[in-house]
């Protein structure tokens, strides 16, 4: 293996453990556990956590892959720096905590998608990873813990991709949306998440998705310039369970609903239905003796 493969091959996994980490933006980040009391917490974990789904290429993309991978996974619940915290990225930073509402700084990141593996898409480039930066708003309508909860969350982020070699902007997204959750289902001890919310793009990342530049045109795929405006909505609802304090379960599904999107007539636009299925695990192996604060 020459050194530039190795440096290659380096940089492709430690981007695989930050989209595991990253992804909330991504699925994960829809159903991370707090089932027990805050004081009930160790300060960190370190475990192993893996994830598996069969998830749409891209929004409104008519096809899907399985994605699978294990990586190790840290959770870390300090004042301030919080990694693996519900209603949030995989990573945050907690500025402002209060009784009623919240606001942090969360990442996101979503997987990338080989051309060739995509008809609409084949011959034209790849879609590398990518990651999203930005500010969030947590306004808590209900909190109650141990029991249930739904949030306002406001989201905006600054969007980026990479293939590792280099870093280009995308663009921005807003994503308001609602999250409940409802704990101690049925005599299984069952948690309930669920989120809903509209996503609204700048043209920079729309034209990422559905863009067609001419070089790219073939008798099935005409020319496209996208337009900012409404990508879609996000329905996401899962099933978590904790069979110890050291093993996590959850089991999920997530409908992307573009009906009425602004770039619906893109020659990428193929399905104004999205649907995901995923399930993810995390095995704490080690945990501090000293509570989160």
């Amino acid at each position: 293996m020459t050194g530039n493969t190795l440096n290659s091959t380096i940089w492709r996994l430690t981007g695989m453990l930050f989209l595991f980490l990253f992804s909330s933006g991504g699925l994960l980040a829809d159903v991370k556990e707090e089932q027990l009391s805050q004081t009930g917490k160790p300060l960190w974990e370190l475990g192993i956590g893996g994830f598996t789904g069969y998830l749409p290429h891209y929004p409104a993309a008519g096809e899907n892959s399985m994605r699978y991978f294990a990586a190790p996974v840290p959770i870390y619940r300090g004042k301030i720096l919080r990694v693996g915290e519900e209603n949030r990225g995989a990573v945050s930073g907690r500025f402002i905590d209060k009784k009623r509402y919240e606001f942090d700084i969360t990442l996101s990141a979503a997987f990338p998608v080989k051309s060739g593996s995509n008809d609409a898409r084949e011959g034209m480039p790849d879609l590398d990873y990518l990651f999203g930066i930005g500010p969030q708003f947590i306004l808590k309508l209900i909190d109650e813990p141990g029991h249930r909860n739904l949030n306002l969350n406001l989201q905006a982020r600054a969007v980026y991709s990479t293939d590792f070699s280099s870093v280009n902007s995308q663009g921005y997204v807003f994503n308001p949306k609602l999250r409940y959750s409802r704990e101690n289902l049925t005599g299984l001890d069952l948690k309930f998440s669920s989120s809903a919310g509209p996503i609204f793009a700048t043209e920079d990342l729309m034209d990422y998705f559905y863009e067609v530049q001419p070089e790219f045109i073939t008798p099935k795929r005409q020319a496209f310039d996208a337009d900012a405006g409404y990508l879609g909505t996000n329905l996401t609802f899962a099933i978590s369970k904790r069979f110890n304090n050291r093993f996590r379960l959850w089991v999920g599904t997530r409908l992307g609903i573009h009906n009425g999107a602004a770039n619906d007539d893109s020659p990428l636009f193929k399905d104004k239905i999205n649907t995901s299925v995923f399930m993810a695990f995390f095995w704490s192996i080690f945990q501090s003796e000293k509570p989160a604060r």
